[in-house]
């Protein structure tokens, strides 16, 4: 075979799912197969390059492999979106911690402790850094104290909507500026099947901020043909296949699988990290 007969061959185009790029990439990292799992999320990226998914399992594998300055990067990347995620705000404050920006690390780190408070890495981060701006194990300790906004977000995991509503209506009405106490009461609202006041918050939320999903999401789900149409670019560049969405809306929301033209090398790649 000559080269460019192998070229051509490395060009041709072969379909594959998103779904099991996603899975691949999922089992690379529980493995510890972490360069493995970047290679995977490279090619997911060369083709979707905004997919919300692979950008959080490139802020988990560069925490794993100590890049800090990566993990910084898509962790940005991925709040713009989902400004509720855990682990890029700890992608965020480790990165703050060793510039020595103490007080602003102890500030990002108690964001990512509101979203996973039994977190061990961030509350051992919110607790280190604590003792650098207080001085003080018993500051420390309070610091460690679940809040209002800890509360919201486990009576969210554990489906307890009406809690987490009422929760999230306080924390908002305190400080609107919290985009991720509105995407809070957004799920809330969605699972409590509250369409009008899901529908009414979601559009507001696009309107102010343009990148996030989730409400993006509720506004195709809820609203007419031409709000349908305003979402279709978000949801289908950041979440086509809604994998990323349904964490948190569950099996009520659906989207039909997607289909991933890559050429044969890298399907090679999809290959041998399926075998």
């Amino acid at each position: 075979m000559n080269n460019s007969t192998s070229v051509a061959l490395n060009d041709a185009p072969v379909t594959t799912l998103l779904a099991d790029w996603s899975r691949a990439t999922e089992l690379a990292l529980q493995a510890g197969e972490l360069y493995q799992a970047v290679a995977l999320a490279q090619v997911v990226l060369r083709h979707i390059p905004r997919h919300l998914l692979t950008y959080q399992r490139l802020v988990r594998a560069a925490w794993r492999l100590k890049r800090w300055e990566e993990g910084e990067e898509w962790g940005r990347r991925l709040l713009r979106a989902d400004p509720t995620n855990g682990p890029a705000w700890q992608a965020l404050a480790q990165a703050a911690e060793l510039r020595e920006r103490r007080a602003q690390a102890h500030a990002i780190w108690q964001r990512a402790f509101e979203a996973e408070p039994y977190e061990p890495e961030i509350r051992a981060g919110l607790s280190r850094t604590s003792l650098r701006v207080a001085h003080s194990a018993t500051a420390a300790d309070e610091t460690l104290a679940l809040n209002l906004a800890c509360l919201a977000r486990l009576y969210l995991r554990s489906y307890r909507w009406e809690r987490a509503a009422a929760l999230y209506h306080k924390l908002t009405e305190v400080d609107p500026r919290r985009i991720d106490f509105q995407i809070g009461l957004l799920v809330a609202l969605w699972h409590l099947r509250a369409r009008q006041e899901s529908y009414q918050h979601a559009r507001a939320l696009t309107r102010q901020h343009p990148h996030l999903i989730l409400a993006w999401t509720v506004v195709g789900a809820l609203g007419d043909e031409n709000d349908q149409a305003l979402a279709r670019n978000p949801i289908e560049t950041m979440d086509p296949d809604g994998e990323f969405v349904r964490s948190w809306l569950g099996n009520t929301y659906e989207r039909s699988p997607v289909k991933m033209i890559v050429n044969a090398r890298e399907a090679e790649l999809l290959d041998a990290a399926k075998s």
